[in-house]
């Protein structure tokens, strides 16, 4: 680590108050919502700089091997199923769902051990609803490699995933702060599975019983759920172990669930434009899946470029060609779906790194941004 990341950490430790000028500005007293309020919006306010911040890259530096310890080493499965989770844990990521609650708790002055079990809990979870999506979305490759399902076979990809969800109850079960958060942890991974199933119908044939009207609304409402909510219970976790006020912990908990309506865009974007470790682009297309530059065309795309779009997401899937995908992909781009979403991106991330509790995130934004990044500076450039 860097010595400014050092002394960072030496900062931040030698802070024992539990509590900071930061976080007492953040949200005066006369304007704080009610606990757990995940509608609450952002508050009004210009704090001060937090003093000497840890980035993302100094709490994985700082704490990655005793996470680490508690995702992978942590796997009690035996068996089977046991292989199963362990394949699936280790075909990669970046771990942001279990170093996010620590970044938060140490940058508001919190002792990172106290989120150590939240972070780990939450990243368990993240990784079972991956091995159900999966298999609901028939995805053979994670990250280049096979998916649990498609090794193993759906049957025993649901033993994996329900596994993964009780090995995060142990790991909740050690946390010191989980009577303040169990409930709206809970409350909010109930979200997730809503916007899950929200997902499923909006990808259903007009005419069924559960089939929902698409709408830019519509999935808007699904993203936060499938997406938002998991980000909103770290941003929770974390601000609840450093034992932040009630008005802290709400609006971090919005701020979460904005950035994961901004990650799903985004990752919905790269699908389009960029590489997702999948075979090639579009693959959503294939799958059906209504996404936000559908979305957009949808309602704001001439008839003659929605046709070819419409007609791969409602043939059967059988029935689907990577002709038709390469068509409705150049449809989405002719019609301006694509730059539409983008200039969400921009518009949305500034206002993202203008919300009060980004200072406890540095770089965020930006990082959930990172896989499209160049795609959008090209954009910027008229490229």
């Amino acid at each position: 680590m860097s010595p400014g990341g050092l002394a960072r950490s030496a900062a931040l430790a030698a802070d024992e108050t539990g509590t900071s000028t930061y976080e007492e500005s953040l949200v005066p007293n006369e304007m704080r919502p009610s606990l757990w309020d995940v509608q609450a919006r952002p508050i009004a306010a210009d704090p001060p700089p937090l003093p000497l911040p840890l980035s993302f890259e100094d709490v994985t530096t700082l704490h990655a091997r005793a996470m680490e310890r508690r995702v992978l080493d942590g796997n009690v499965a035996l068996g089977l199923v046991g292989e199963m989770i362990d394949y699936h844990l280790r075909t990669g990521g970046k771990r942001m769902r279990a170093f996010l609650p620590v970044w938060v708790c140490i940058n508001l002055g919190g002792r990172a051990e106290a989120a150590f079990d939240l972070g780990a809990g939450l990243e368990l979870i993240h990784n079972a609803t991956l091995v159900h999506d999966d298999l609901q979305d028939g995805d053979t490759h994670r990250r280049g490699r096979p998916t649990v399902w498609h090794r193993w076979g759906a049957a025993q990809a649901i033993n994996a995933g329900d596994a993964l969800i009780f090995q995060a109850f142990a790991r909740f079960a050690a946390a010191p702060e989980l009577r303040r958060v169990l409930d709206v942890i809970a409350l909010l991974m109930v979200r997730v599975v809503e916007g899950q199933a929200l997902d499923s119908q909006l990808q259903l044939p007009r005419g069924h019983e559960a089939a929902v009207e698409p709408s830019l609304a519509t999935w808007e409402v699904m993203a936060r759920g499938k997406t938002g909510a998991l980000f909103a219970a770290c941003m929770v976790a974390g601000a609840a172990a450093a034992d932040a006020s009630d008005a802290v912990v709400a609006n971090a908990a919005c701020f979460g669930e904005d950035l994961g309506l901004l990650f799903q865009v985004q990752d919905d974007y790269l699908d389009l434009v960029g590489d997702k470790g999948r075979e090639r682009q579009g693959r959503d297309l294939m799958e059906g899946k209504l996404s936000f530059p559908v979305m957009w065309a949808y309602e704001h795309a001439a008839p003659e470029d929605v046709a070819p779009i419409r007609r791969i997401l409602e043939l059967p899937a059988a029935e689907r060609t990577w002709a038709m995908a390469d068509t409705a992909l150049a449809a989405l781009e002719r019609c301006g779906a694509l730059a539409a979403t983008a200039a969400w991106l921009l518009a949305k991330a500034a206002e993202a790194e203008m919300h009060p509790t980004a200072r406890v995130v540095p770089g965020l934004v930006e990082r959930c941004l990172e896989p499209v990044q160049h795609n959008l500076a090209q954009l910027a450039r008229g490229g």
